[in-house]
């Protein structure tokens, strides 16, 4: 079982490493909010079949507070991604998301969790800001 949800995780990380490779390979001009439309749903009903299929939706189990601000992250996430690699290329739009990952996480935990980000976190954005 852990080999399995290994995979599905580096399987995703592929997909997600291709997205903006894939957006610069359309022909003629495909806007980001229709690249972020298609995306979002395959992805969020593929997710929501999974769960159905394999029995793992529990309505009362979910936390909503958590899983709306989840929900409307990607929602933003999506368009602005899309339309940042559609204005500073692929290269540019890939690395500063990835890069303002882990400072971002750090600031969301420091404001909403009231935790002040510890050595690991400043390890990672040192790092993700130097490379």
């Amino acid at each position: 079982m852990h080999y399995t949800a290994s995979l599905l995780v580096l399987i995703a990380a592929i997909l997600w490493g291709t997205t903006g490779t894939a957006q610069s390979f359309f022909d003629g001009t495909a806007h980001p909010l229709s690249i972020w439309t298609f995306r979002l749903a395959i992805g969020g009903f593929s997710l929501l079949l999974f769960v159905l299929v394999f029995g793992k939706l529990s309505v009362r189990s979910i936390p909503w507070p958590a899983a709306m601000l989840s929900a409307i992250s990607m929602a933003l996430f999506q368009p602005l991604f899309f339309s940042s690699v559609q204005l500073t290329g692929v290269a540019i739009g890939t690395v500063v998301t990835i890069g303002s990952a882990p400072v971002l996480t750090g600031i969301i935990e420091w404001t909403a969790l009231r935790k002040k980000p510890d050595r690991v976190w400043a390890m990672a954005t040192l790092l993700a800001l130097v490379g």
